[in-house]
């Protein structure tokens, strides 16, 4: 064998080999040459929260300390919201939208405690009547290839406003007391993270979303409180909404 056809020789099979892979890997379903698509897409998910609310349940805490109750906080239900996005295709990578969010829900619960004037109903309820985003957000979808699995890194940054209201009563024949705390108000938000859009048939107009990221929201101020129940005249309301998510949904593309 000449000297100068060993180094070709050597290498061979290792070409061999990886032209097999590019090539498998080009007629895969999942890595094929991805056809026209739609320059619009849309998408309605729905998505589990995991907030911190690290202010707002210590502060039921204290109240099932201060009368001896046993009162659910935020971590012990289900944090559900109905989300939609609208994105248009800029780029070969890159898809801009917005993104709406909303929710409401409430924790509620009554218990009758000992008082000096004889058994008595505590009762309680935090209710959000809304809890709302609207951000600008993109989806950067690195690979160019992948068509029945794409995978992206999402992201998105704007604005939330919640509505919510604390009550807080003690009653008997003898007693009438309360505490009743109004709250609402913007606050800045963000979201980043990871999913995947699988296509739902050949034509890929349909599609199924799944992805996770980690949110950033956060509204935290003074507020007025009233009823006889009531630590002072103003408290403070952190409701911190930052924590993780996961979302499901159904996107079309139009």
């Amino acid at each position: 064998m000449p000297i100068a056809a060993q180094p070709i020789a050597r290498w061979r099979r290792p070409l061999v080999a990886a032209l097999l892979v590019v090539t498998a890997a080009a007629s895969s379903p999942l890595l094929a040459q991805a056809p026209p698509e739609s320059p619009w897409s849309a998408v309605v998910y729905l998505q589990q929260s995991f907030p911190k609310q690290t202010r707002t349940n210590d502060q039921i805490q204290q109240i099932n300390r201060a009368f001896g109750a046993n009162f659910d906080d935020w971590s012990d239900v289900a944090n559900l919201s109905l989300g939609a996005q609208l994105y248009r295709r800029v780029s070969p990578l890159w898809r801009l939208g917005v993104e709406v969010d909303w929710s409401r829900g409430s924790i509620d619960g009554k218990t009758t405690i000992p008082t000096e004037a004889g058994p008595a109903r505590l009762a309680f309820e935090q209710k959000y009547d809304v809890y709302a985003n609207l951000m600008a957000v993109a989806h950067f979808e690195p690979c160019r290839r992948c068509v029945r699995a794409i995978p992206f890194v999402y992201m998105g940054a704007g604005f939330g406003y919640e509505k919510d209201t604390t009550t807080l009563t003690l009653r008997n024949d003898y007693l009438d007391e309360g505490l009743k705390v109004d709250n609402d108000g913007t606050f800045p938000v963000g979201s980043v993270g990871l999913g995947v859009d699988f296509d739902l048939g050949a034509r890929r107009n349909w599609y199924l979303e799944v992805g996770g990221a980690y949110y950033w929201g956060r509204l935290n101020h003074t507020v007025a409180a009233s009823g006889s129940l009531a630590p002072a005249p103003r408290v403070r309301a952190d409701n911190d909404s930052t924590g993780p998510n996961y979302w499901l949904g159904v996107g079309w593309r139009f």
